[in-house]
């Protein structure tokens, strides 16, 4: 090796292969039909199930956008890496009461939260006013 082939910076990682122009064109073509013959299968199974389903069940109109996205937040917060990283959690309700822990599981407009060494509250979604992380409102 000579001065110019010489790497400036070494980073540790995998191995990188750069493809000539026209295969990846023709990666990408393939891609291309891949990806739309899995919409094609998604769509049919949606519309199987869409025909399979009973006029029983009524989709959820009652939840309002900050709720929605409350329940969002309570979803992300309830898998094991962010009940982990996100911590202290306080929870301020809507009247007026607070709560320090972490969400232990979500379920429909049902949240559980873990508090102090083992015990578990129960809340509505729609009762969580805001969550606080550090001081701070999480968006």
């Amino acid at each position: 090796m000579n001065a110019y082939n010489d790497p400036l910076i070494y980073i540790q990682g995998p191995p990188v292969f750069h493809l000539p122009p026209r295969e990846k064109a023709d990666i990408q073509m393939e891609e291309q039909v891949i990806d739309q013959e899995q919409e094609q299968e998604q769509e049919q199974e949606q519309e199987q199930v869409e025909e399979e389903s009973t006029s029983i069940y009524e989709p959820r109109t009652s939840m309002t956008d900050k709720t929605f996205a409350i329940l969002e937040k309570l979803k992300f917060l309830a898998k094991p890496f962010q009940r982990k990283v996100y911590r202290p959690l306080v929870f301020h309700f809507e009247d007026g009461s607070f709560l320090q822990g972490e969400v232990e599981k979500v379920e429909d407009e049902l949240v559980t939260f873990l508090v102090g060494a083992g015990e578990l509250m129960t809340y509505r979604v729609d009762q969580v006013d805001r969550i606080i992380w550090r001081g701070v409102e999480m968006k």
